[in-house]
């Protein structure tokens, strides 16, 4: 069982790395094509409204993935000079600090989706802003997990020191 799960994290893993790198490119490949046709004299009005909406949801799956990979960014100046022990601390209660702005930011996200539903992009009519701001809903939830996964790790490594 343990391998099925293993087998769907990675997969999971894979899937947002490549929706996060796809949003990436779309939205270069729009500002870009906007541009052109701006120099052109025949400017697409979706063009800023599908580059905002990929953005959005490229920035928040990067986010989990840089959280993941330990990539953002630290001031450790005083933190080294801390035992082990208490360093482990000290991560658990951020990553706790971090978990607790996840969930309001997950149900304030959610909040401002309801709240955005009939609201339409100029340049894209019948597209709904929501899907724009689900972007901060999914984000906080995959952040949340992957803040989860390592308060646990950090937890284990601080039994593991002999702590309770």
């Amino acid at each position: 069982m343990e391998k099925s799960s293993r087998t769907l994290g990675e997969s999971w893993v894979r899937l947002e790395e490549g929706l996060a790198q796809t949003f990436l490119a779309l939205t270069v490949a729009v500002v870009f094509l906007g541009g052109v046709a701006r120099f052109l004299g025949r400017p697409l009005d979706w063009a800023m409204d599908l580059a905002t909406f990929a953005f959005a949801w490229c920035v928040f799956l990067s986010a989990d993935m840089a959280l993941r990979k330990d990539r953002h960014l630290a001031v450790e100046l005083l933190v080294r000079r801390l035992s082990p022990q208490k360093q482990q601390v000290l991560l658990m209660l951020n990553l706790v600090l971090i978990a607790f702005f996840l969930v309001l930011l997950f149900y304030f996200s959610l909040q401002m989706a309801y709240l955005t539903r009939f609201r339409s992009f100029q340049g894209i009519p019948g597209f709904s802003y929501t899907w724009v701001t689900l972007s901060v809903s999914a984000g906080s939830l995959l952040l949340l997990a992957t803040t989860l996964g390592r308060l646990k790790r950090a937890y284990r490594a601080w039994r593991g020191f002999g702590c309770s």
